[in-house]
């Protein structure tokens, strides 16, 4: 009996939905719209705010798991699994159900550890959905975790930096941006938010990477391909959850394009494989919409009013 309700609530948001699609083509479907949201309560619509912790090299949120008290973790948009510290999952008592899939998104490289399934989990005191999770040794002082937007499947994630939050939205037409979105880079599961980069006539899709503290990561064969001002030279380390790969720098002799900003001659690192990455440092003066379950997403100007795109994608 008490499963009734459940069914009325997801056959009301079925229709909701299908009204909000009819919306773009027939005149009177807002009025049915609004109906159904006095219906189902329009509450169930709103924006949740996620506040975010920014550091010079970091986005934070706070992770609870059940009663357990916050903690802080990293919110990577560069992720597709989320992960939490062999410590923390250790005291608290996370079931092991395998050994680790990861695999780090700069890298390619396989991250050991060991899968695990997270229940009542919440960012910043908002929930996300219950499922797997990788422990892996990730205690990084400040941070001992990585989630990402897959934490909140069949919602629209708005990544606003400049404004220190997280908007989850649901998919409906007004709270899409007006122009194509980029299609995520990868396969399926592994597949990830990207955006092109354009230098001149060469457009290179890349990974959207809060979680990356580097600008712009390109593989080495770009190093032919770019025009820089001088040889690239060896800089340190990129530090990943696979361990570290050498970093060489250079700076490019021309204007680079990501979305609606224009970079002139920018600081360009390169690495050995992995696949081309745009990093905390520039997506922090971006905006961010990301659809995790629909594989797709924009990248807007802070300016950019009501979802009106400053330039086309």
């Amino acid at each position: 009996m008490r499963s009734r309700p459940c069914i009325a609530i997801t056959v009301l948001l079925a229709l909701c939905m299908t009204s909000c699609r009819k919306a773009e083509n027939s005149s009177q479907s807002p009025s049915i719209r609004s109906h159904i949201l006095h219906m189902i309560g329009a509450s169930t619509l709103e924006p949740q705010i996620v506040p975010l912790y920014m550091s010079k090299r970091r986005m934070l949120v706070m992770l609870r798991v059940g009663h357990s008290v916050p903690v802080p973790v990293v919110f990577d948009t560069g992720t597709n699994e989320n992960l939490v510290d062999l410590g923390l999952a250790n005291s608290l008592h996370l079931p092991q159900v395998g050994p680790s899939t990861a695999v780090d998104g700069s890298t390619g490289n396989p991250v050991p550890g060991y899968d695990t399934f997270l229940r009542g989990a919440s960012l910043s005191g908002v929930p996300i959905q219950d499922g797997p999770a990788v422990a892996v040794a990730y205690d990084q002082g400040d941070e001992i975790g990585v989630f990402g937007p897959n934490s909140f499947p069949g919602k629209l994630v708005r990544l606003e930096s400049t404004e220190n939050r997280l908007s989850i939205l649901p998919i409906l037409p007004e709270n899409l941006p007006t122009c194509t979105p980029y299609q995520y880079l990868g396969v399926e599961d592994d597949a990830l938010p990207s955006a092109d980069i354009e230098v001149g006539d060469l457009k290179i899709r890349a990974i959207l990477d809060t979680g990356n503290d580097s600008p712009i990561i390109l593989p080495l064969e770009y190093i032919a391909k770019l025009p820089l001002e001088k040889a690239p030279v060896q800089m340190g380390y990129e530090y990943s959850a696979a361990g570290r790969q050498p970093l060489l720098v250079g700076r490019l002799n021309g204007t680079m394009k990501i979305g609606p900003t224009k970079l002139e001659h920018p600081e360009i690192h390169f690495m050995k494989g992995g696949r081309p990455n745009i990093g905390f440092p520039i997506l922090r003066e971006l905006t961010i919409i990301m659809d995790p379950t629909g594989h797709r997403d924009w990248v807007l100007s802070p300016s950019d009013a009501h979802n009106a795109c400053s330039s086309s994608q």
